[in-house]
């Protein structure tokens, strides 16, 4: 087994898809932050006054409006003539001074968003390594001479998936330590990286394991998908047409109705979300406001981000089951 997973880490980092990910991954990262480095500045303290000004108007203002909305949607208070309510009393993020300051990039204020973009890089590219990594030896006939010489079918199998997630986690772990390091180094010239506290770096390595974890449920998606059709464009397909179809539909069909969206519970998507802000928010019923009256809202439920580990370890368990089914299957 310890010859099969070297021989499976080389083949990985010699192929030419592998070598042309991680040099788009590298170039993107140099974009982003020559990017970053353009529209970096400092605000005066002129700045930060009328900032700080013009975030307290507009706190009183936003307090206002979600004390009447909330008011209003517990039948406590009737509704305004022509004044229309979000669902829910989603006002958004209630404003700050920090919100309201014009410069440009902070690395305290932005790195979650940062992450989260990392996550969504990785997790792409580990979706299609694992689909080709796995789905060119089936096309090209590379399987079956592998298995000529180590003919134990699942161990085949599961060395290649353990090289592919073991490699996709190094990338992912070098990748952010550049990426942290490229943005601090942008930001080095302020003081918010100076302001960061012991907890807010330990938060920031959490948030980097999840993004490697999610990195890595991403590739074993496109290994399992592709090990059971035995190509790589069977994971590409699958994966273009979930996002397109169901993700993407279920969004727009909402929309249209107007109504709850119900389909979120049962989206991949959410609980990402869930797994990468720590939480996610599934409205059942939210309040709403027509020229009938108001509707009180019905229960909104959050998805915790273990819950949401819990659900996409599940889904690439299932999914892996049946890669390791089929495998043993076509073998009797």
């Amino acid at each position: 087994m310890t010859a099969l997973l070297r021989a499976e880490w080389t083949r990985l980092f010699s192929r030419r898809v592998t070598l042309v990910t991680l040099v788009l991954i590298a170039t993107l990262l140099a974009f982003l932050t020559f990017g970053f480095t353009l529209t970096r500045s400092d605000p005066t303290a002129e700045e930060v006054r009328v900032a700080g000004q013009r975030a307290e108007a507009a706190a009183i203002l936003y307090d206002r409006n979600v004390a009447l909305c909330e008011a209003v949607q517990s039948g406590t208070q009737s509704a305004p003539a022509g004044v229309d309510f979000p669902r829910g009393c989603d006002y958004g993020a209630r404003p700050t001074a920090d919100s309201l300051l014009e410069f440009g990039f902070s690395f305290a204020r932005q790195w979650p968003q940062l992450f989260t973009t990392a996550a969504i890089v990785l997790t792409v590219a580990g979706f299609v390594l694992g689909a080709s990594f796995v789905g060119v030896e089936w096309s090209s006939g590379g399987m079956l001479n592998l298995l000529l010489w180590a003919p134990r079918r699942w161990a085949v199998l599961a060395g290649k998936l353990i090289a592919v997630c073991a490699g996709i986690a190094l990338v992912s772990v070098v990748y952010l330590a550049a990426w942290t390091g490229a943005f601090v180094a942008v930001d080095a010239l302020g003081d918010s990286v100076s302001v960061m506290t012991f907890g807010d770096w330990a938060s920031l390595v959490i948030t980097a394991v999840r993004v490697a974890l999610l990195a890595m449920a991403g590739t074993a998606l496109g290994f399992a998908i592709a090990s059971m059709g035995r190509h790589t464009s069977t994971a590409l397909g699958v994966g273009i047409a979930y996002l397109l179809i169901y993700e993407l539909g279920g969004i727009i069909l909402f929309q249209l109705i107007g109504g709850t969206d119900y389909s979120a519970r049962y989206r991949l998507s959410s609980w990402v979300s869930a797994w990468m802000n720590k939480s996610y928010a599934f409205e059942s019923n939210p309040a709403y406001c027509d020229d009938k009256g108001c509707v009180p809202a019905a229960t909104t439920q959050l998805g915790s981000w273990p819950q949401a580990g819990v659900v996409i370890a599940l889904v690439v368990a299932v999914l892996l089951a049946g890669a390791f089914a089929t495998m043993r299957r076509r073998d009797t």
